[in-house]
């Protein structure tokens, strides 16, 4: 038997769609900045980084696994806090990890500044990426749990997948053209670059959040 035609979404249901795909410009600028961990960080990890430690180098690939030990340790400790004074909204959450992102990369332009060319010790990258984890924590599970509360049922998988665009565009395209301006950059402005976009995208999302907030009642309709 031929299934029935689904009945078009509401009024509501596209206002709701709508406010998901305005989050996602200010979520690509995130992911343009998260995914310099990679990319830049891991050059100037290289070449930037005083890695000697009671005479032996550290490998600098380890510090690409800063990242994944701190959501390992970092996780618990986050719920933990929010069941004892109360969660954020999943809006507020994305916001202050695109904040902490900015906080993140202002530590490493004044750690560029101050080096002034030469090599900065290996525990201001470690602190770098402690930081900016604590961002993505923050923001990435409220990310994912906003668009599959938020969305209509019947659209629930497609919103998934747009939930997954910023990664495409910000983490794919636009942070390798913003790492392409490294070598031609002082690395002090480069960094301040990456946290003006951090911050600019936490501001677009906490002055949406009130406005966007009847739009983006988190249950299924």
């Amino acid at each position: 038997r031929a299934h029935e035609p689904r009945p078009p979404l509401t009024k509501a249901e596209w206002k709701s769609v709508g406010a998901l795909f305005l989050l996602v410009i200010p979520l690509t600028l995130y992911w343009a900045c998260n995914e310099q961990q990679g990319n830049t960080m891991a050059l100037w990890s290289i070449d930037n980084t005083d890695r000697s430690l009671f005479g032996w180098d550290i490998p600098w690939t380890w510090f690409q696994s800063v990242n994944p030990f701190v959501i390992f340790i970092g996780t618990p400790l986050l719920l933990a806090l929010w069941d004892r004074r109360g969660a954020p909204s999943s809006t507020m959450k994305m916001a202050w990890g695109c904040y902490l992102m900015m906080a993140a990369n202002l530590v490493m332009a004044l750690v560029a500044w101050n080096a002034g060319g030469e090599k900065s010790s290996w525990l201001w990258l470690s602190l770098y990426f402690i930081v900016m984890t604590m961002g993505e924590i923050t923001l990435y599970p409220a990310s994912m749990s906003l668009f599959s509360k938020v969305a209509p049922l019947r659209i629930a998988s497609l919103m998934m997948a747009v939930n997954f665009l910023p990664n495409f565009l910000g983490g794919g395209f636009l942070q390798g053209w913003l790492a392409s301006y490294w070598e031609k950059m002082d690395k002090a402005l480069f960094f301040v670059m990456i946290a003006a976009i951090a911050a600019i995208a936490g501001a677009i999302i906490h002055a949406v959040d009130r406005p966007l907030a009847p739009m983006l009642e988190e249950k299924k309709t």
